[in-house]
């Protein structure tokens, strides 16, 4: 991997050796090359990836940590001996936690006490610590004016601290570096996010800024025009709004270009919880023509959207429907683990990347009367496809560990005899039939949840 082959910065070297040496990470395989360095990277899927990914998974089990979703940066955070990561680049020592100012936090500190901080220069604390008499300006930065509590400079910093660090909040601060576990020795990408956007050309500002991609379309293999969607989100984030999806992907909803705009701090707050109000303006919006969910989680939409009443209701919808779609994708894991991915491709809406839009007459509450749609066609266009389905595919491997589907799995010998048909019928490379047993399975799943509607279940502990 090229990464391997990048020079060293000296203080990164002596970071590698003092990590591999810690007995933190004993048993964690790594290899030399000739002139002695550490081969630092092994991707998930070589020999050698598959052997760290025992490990880290092992490291669950040893820490109690559950095997799901962001389990392998829980693992590095927890294991870590110092919490600071030092570059490959420039070797710079940074935190793992978040605690310094995203983009629009320092601007704003920087406007606002006429300062000239530069990213990952200081930590947020030690920027507080050395601009200690304006705590009302402070306040009004993290949105806390109404907050009576906040009263002095160490309830300020607790509150950053309880709130924003020990949550890994995005809202205001980045982190030092990146998970990348298993794939990277310590869990963490090589180079800091000090050095970032300048070493990977996918994550330059410009490039970001280009293309403004929403992976979550991709690892929950959602419908809609996710390229019209996208380019939709970039005109809220022009001016500085955070577009909330009224109906959230990570649910089994379209990525539709429809949304509410929202602070970024309120729509980290609402996560992928539903209020009465947004299922009004769904199902409104469903009675119009329009598809408002993934075909995959439209039957247990179906089944339990008219019984949703009051915002309790659209909670306990919400918890269903991430349980449904966790599921789904645990289907669609078992598919690729057996070979068929070829199969699954055809769930996949790749097209939409040959296309481009533009919002001429966008206003600040979302809406707009007119859209301009070109065609594109290009090498920009067929990396865009490529990453849709690296990262599609990707987001399954989670749903193929099988402690993991033991705990999490279905008690419904009817839908393990509808899955070996399925197989049965992909064998034969059957694929109508194949899908509609597909479809028969999801109507399964949706059944099975769609009976814990009366009930208080572990399910909705999530």
């Amino acid at each position: 991997m090229e990464e391997n082959n990048r020079k060293n910065h000296p203080k990164f070297t002596e970071y590698q050796e003092f990590i591999v040496s810690h007995p933190n990470y004993a048993g964690l395989q790594f290899k030399r090359k000739e002139n002695n360095n550490i081969v630092w990277v092994a991707p998930k899927v070589t020999s050698d990836g598959k052997l760290r990914d025992i490990w880290w998974q092992n490291q669950a089990k040893k820490l109690g940590i559950e095997i799901k979703a962001g389990f392998y940066v829980k693992i590095a955070v927890t294991i870590h001996p110092t919490k600071l990561h030092t570059c490959q680049i420039c070797g710079k020592s940074l935190s793992i936690f978040y605690v310094y100012p995203n983009s629009n936090t320092l601007k704003k500190i920087n406007q606002t006490f006429e300062t000239d901080f530069q990213p990952f220069e200081k930590t947020i604390f030690e920027i507080i610590d050395t601009i200690s008499n304006k705590l009302e300006a402070w306040k009004n930065i993290f949105n806390l004016n109404k907050n009576t509590e906040v009263t002095d400079y160490q309830l300020l910093k607790d509150w950053i601290q309880k709130e924003q660090v020990d949550t890994s909040s995005k809202s205001f601060f980045s982190s030092g570096v990146m998970s990348n576990a298993p794939d990277r020795f310590d869990g963490f990408h090589s180079d800091g996010n000090c050095c970032r956007s300048k070493s990977d050309k996918g994550r330059s500002k410009e490039n970001l800024q280009r293309y403004g991609q929403d992976r979550r379309v991709y690892e929950n293999w959602a419908d809609g025009d996710w390229k019209q969607a996208d380019r939709l989100m970039s005109m809220f984030r022009k001016f500085g709004l955070s577009a909330d999806h009224i109906g959230p992907i990570s649910l089994g909803f379209c990525h539709r270009p429809k949304f509410h705009p929202l602070t970024r701090e309120e729509n980290s707050a609402k996560n992928n919880r539903m209020s009465f109000s947004d299922m009004q303006v769904l199902i409104a919006d469903e009675k119009n023509g329009e598809q408002v969910v993934s075909w995959h989680s439209k039957y247990i939409w179906d089944k339990l959207k008219n019984k949703v009443k009051n915002d309790n209701d659209a909670l306990k919808l919400s918890k269903l429907m991430r349980l449904n779609l966790h599921w789904v994708l645990m289907v669609f894991a078992m598919i690729d683990e057996k070979g068929f991915r070829d199969f699954l491709m055809q769930f996949l809406n790749l097209d939409y990347s040959n296309y481009d839009y533009k919002f001429p007459d966008f206003q600040l509450d979302g809406t707009f009367t007119k859209i301009i749609k070109t065609d594109k066609k290009g090498k920009n266009q067929e990396n865009n496809k490529e990453r849709y389905v690296r990262v599609a595919f990707e987001s399954l491997e989670e749903y193929k560990n099988k402690e993991n589907r033991r705990v999490t799995e279905w008690e419904n010998e009817n839908i393990d005899n509808f899955l070996k048909q399925l197989f049965e019928f992909l064998e034969q490379k059957n694929n109508s039939k194949a899908k509609e047993k597909l479809h028969e399975i999801l109507q399964l799943l949706a059944q099975e949840i769609t009976q814990n509607w009366e009930k208080e279940m572990v399910y909705l502990k999530e």
